[in-house]
Formats: structure tokens, C-alpha cells, sequence
């Protein structure tokens, strides 16, 4: 391939690179990346005033075959009732929602990117 220093063919380099990254380390990499999501979305979760189990308590990373995910426990189903609010259980008002998932992957979003990235290029070095 010609060089002609305009960064596209780097650019087209480094995906290719990208490209031939196996699964182990694709699984590897990701779980990393929900971990750190878990980590930062734990405190934003709001508390409930009763006392016993919590959402905070509910979260966790999954590793299924093929994907990884962060989920809430069975138990915890409502969270996203909190999440995006609801209508109050006589029908007058509505409980307003916290957006407390999608605030803080917008907020974290980049930075998981970066982290995600730069395992990879670590695990292609090496």
C-alpha cells in the first residue's frame, strides 16, 4: 500500500489490527470494561429508604458464552422503574425517573472506550 502521510492508512493499519483480536481477549477486555462500569455506577444508584436489600446491591457483570453484560439480579427487576420513572400505582402523578445507567455511561462512555482500546493494543503487543 502507498504511504502518502494523510493518517488514513495508519488509521486503515491499526483497524486491521483490531481486526484479528481473538475471542479470549475480546471477552477479557470487555469484562474489564463492564467491571469499570459497574465500579463508577454502584454510588449513583439511588438508595432506597427501606431498609433491607438495595438495587446497589443487585448489580453485577455477567460473562454469558459470547457477550458480556451488567444486569441487575432477578430480585431487583424494578430498576428500571427508577431508571426512566413510572406512573404512581392510583394513576395521579408520576414518579420522575433518576437516569442514573444512562447519565453515567454517557458521563464514562469515553474513557471506557480508552480502556477497552488500550488492553487491546497491550494484548496484541505482548
Amino acid at each position: 500500500m502507498v504511504k502518502n502521510n494523510n493518517g488514513f492508512a495508519d488509521a486503515l493499519d491499526e483497524i486491521n489490527t483490531l481486526l484479528k483480536v481473538n475471542k479470549r481477549v475480546e471477552t477479557k477486555v470487555l469484562e474489564q470494561a463492564a467491571t469499570y462500569f459497574a465500579n463508577k455506577l454502584r454510588p449513583r444508584i439511588p438508595k432506597s429508604s427501606q431498609s433491607g436489600k438495595h438495587l446497589r446491591d443487585a448489580l453485577k457483570v455477567v460473562v454469558h458464552n459470547d457477550h458480556v453484560s451488567v444486569e441487575f439480579e432477578d430480585w431487583a427487576f424494578y430498576w428500571h422503574l427508577a431508571e426512566h420513572g413510572h406512573r404512581k400505582a392510583n394513576g395521579r402523578g408520576k414518579v420522575k425517573g433518576h437516569h442514573f445507567v444512562q447519565n453515567t455511561f454517557d458521563r464514562e462512555a469515553e474513557k471506557i472506550a480508552d480502556i477497552m482500546a488500550n488492553k487491546i493494543m497491550e494484548e496484541m503487543k505482548g
